[in-house]
């Protein structure tokens, strides 16, 4: 998908939430994360710092830039535009590793029963977050305005 023009991107997205509207919701997160896989990585895209900055799905997939956070918002935005909008409360949260200094974002749904991003290709819940892990920031979905779409 992400070496399509943008007209052709934002079709196959937009396929692809019809798609995962039809599936289960554990099947619609394995999904969206093997949909999300192959992205291509652009370090330093988004300010973690500041949700008012990152841009709306569409603008997203127009860009086709996706640091870590960028790729989290893309799966965040996916399933709130799927049929599963209403069953997955979403939030990003952002993860600090105080032994190698490395932040993780990952997108948190289900109060944790699905978190997405933090260990590669697989959907976890939020028992696999150990030490040393600490939560930095979390970004619930009123303030993400995932309400307007």
């Amino acid at each position: 998908m992400f070496k399509l023009s943008t007209d052709g991107r934002l079709n196959k997205w937009k396929n692809f939430r019809r798609y995962i509207g039809k599936l289960s919701l554990q099947s619609a997160m394995q999904e969206t994360v093997q949909f999300w896989q192959p992205c291509p990585f652009s370090p330093f895209y988004l300010d973690q710092t500041n949700p008012q900055s990152w841009p709306d799905p569409w603008t997203l997939i127009e860009e086709n830039y996706y640091c870590d956070l960028a790729k989290v918002l893309g799966i965040v935005y996916t399933l709130v535009l799927s049929d599963h909008r209403d069953d997955i409360e979403p939030e990003i949260h952002i993860y600090h590793n105080q032994k190698t200094k490395h932040h993780h974002h990952i997108a948190y749904f289900c109060q944790g029963k699905y978190v997405i991003n933090l260990i590669e290709g697989e959907v976890v819940n939020k028992e696999h977050i150990i030490q040393p892990l600490a939560l930095k920031t979390r970004y619930t979905a009123s303030q993400l305005y995932l309400d307007q779409y």
